[in-house]
């Protein structure tokens, strides 16, 4: 091997390990959230922890009676950042106590907040944290994608999957049967 070919594994290879670094170093800043024993442990939806931006804790049986539309999403993925404005519009489509959009932001409160008064996003906001694998497990996202989405009927089954950018058609079509009262 050449000079230059050493020289740029060494570079590929302290480049990595300091990516390492810094995602242990910016886990370990994140605010304890709380999760079950196990990631992979089964969680019931109803009892499901949320924790907003200013670090409340809420559950999701709290929303029971809504349909939800709970997306999973982070300030710096552009497919989340395409699809905001139809859960805005979707979200003042309707009264938040026949359906509610539940935005799951997967970054630190400070640029979710940024991102949320930059957008106008009115929708209830929470951290997955720590409760990442939870949250996905228990909504039906094992690959952990993002942008994701789960439309969640009166009783918190869920009723729509979809994996990547949701349109609003795509919503409104997977909405109508449970706004009928029509099992999806």
């Amino acid at each position: 091997m050449n000079r230059n070919t050493l020289i740029s594994i060494a570079v590929a290879v302290c480049s990595m390990l300091a990516g390492v670094a810094l995602f242990q170093w910016y886990e370990g800043r994140q605010e304890p959230f709380p999760a079950p024993a196990s990631a992979t442990q089964a969680v019931e939806l109803h009892s499901i922890p949320l924790v907003d931006l200013d670090g409340d804790q809420r559950l999701l049986s709290d929303y029971r009676g809504r349909i939800l539309v709970v997306n999973f999403w982070a300030p710096w993925c552009a497919p989340c950042r395409r699809e905001i404005p139809a859960l805005i519009d979707l979200q003042r489509s309707y009264p938040a106590e026949q359906v509610t959009v539940l935005g799951l932001a997967f970054d630190g409160a400070e640029p979710v907040r940024d991102f949320a008064a930059e957008y106008g996003i009115e929708y209830p906001l929470f951290l997955a944290g720590a409760g990442s694998a939870m949250y996905n497990a228990a909504l039906g996202n094992p690959s952990g994608a993002l942008p994701y989405t789960a439309l969640l009927d009166r009783d918190l089954q869920i009723r729509f999957q979809h994996n990547g950018e949701v349109t609003r058609e795509q919503l409104e079509t997977a909405l109508q049967p449970l706004l009928a009262g029509v099992d999806g």
